[in-house]
């Protein structure tokens, strides 16, 4: 199993030329900064569209949430079988491959659409869950997309430290934020970063 991930940048047309390229400059850092991570391999490509896969599937879920977080877009993830396995996801085919693709155009636009592959048969392509029915994981999918889409910039900010320090305890966060436990208790609380991180635990059982 790998993980593709297919996003594109939102609202891109409608940026200055200025924005344009100080958000494809951070697209290209963060394709780079998920490659020392976990040696995920990307590319960008018809201008602001970007696609990356992952060998070690259990890194693809937060290093989505760190491009959600950090520029606007509409991505697509998709857990499955492939064909081929390449140095670029361009260069390589399969499943999962064709599922991202296809995800990112049925996605709502700035939501993470996520899939499990769970048949070799392209035409049998379907978003499901090992332990969901089809209409549950839609559903689970609907509320985390809430929980993402109206976070503030500081929400979104705090998130994004918390998901990069692994989910660390509340003091712990707050050391490295040089603020008070109860602060970042209450800010965490407010937002349901829980909620977050436990959904992230939750995909990641899926994929054992």
């Amino acid at each position: 199993m790998i993980a593709v991930l297919t996003g594109d940048v939102v609202h891109s047309s409608k940026m200055s030329s200025r924005q344009y390229s100080q958000t494809i400059e951070t697209l290209k850092k963060l394709i780079l900064a998920e490659y020392k991570k976990s040696n995920a391999r990307g590319d960008i490509y018809r201008g602001d569209e970007f696609q990356l896969h992952y060998s070690q599937p259990k890194c693809a879920l937060t290093s989505a949430l760190r491009f959600k977080l950090n520029i606007p877009c509409t991505l697509s993830l998709a857990f499955g079988p492939y064909d081929s396995f390449n140095e670029l996801p361009s260069a390589s085919s399969g499943p999962a491959y064709i599922a991202s693709g296809h995800g990112l155009d049925n996605a709502n636009r700035g939501d993470l659409l996520l899939q499990f592959v769970n048949n070799t048969n392209t035409s049998e392509i379907t978003k499901n869950s090992p332990s969901l029915s089809p209409e549950g994981f839609k559903l689970l999918n609907q509320f985390f997309n809430q929980t993402l889409n109206n976070l503030t910039t500081s929400q979104a900010n705090l998130l994004l430290a918390y998901i990069d320090n692994d989910f660390p305890e509340h003091k712990h966060l707050a050391e490295l934020m040089g603020t008070s436990r109860q602060n970042i208790s209450n800010r965490l609380s407010s937002m349901g970063a829980h909620l977050v991180r436990d959904y992230v635990n939750y995909i990641n059982e899926l994929l054992d």
